[in-house]
């Protein structure tokens, strides 16, 4: 078990240290940010079909 936690905590302290490009990180926010607000409008076209 002290095994496990050692090689976790070790995996967890190498990702952290990856630098992460900017645009890359500006990019992936982006994507979010317009894959949430196309779910958001087909939710709300969803809705209105519903209510006709």
């Amino acid at each position: 078990m002290e095994r496990v936690q050692h090689v976790t905590r070790s995996a967890i302290r190498r990702a952290s240290n990856i630098e992460v490009n900017p645009q890359t990180k500006r990019n992936l926010q982006d994507l979010i940010i317009n894959f949430s607000l196309i779910l958001i409008c087909l939710l709300l076209i969803y809705i209105i079909v519903l209510l006709m």
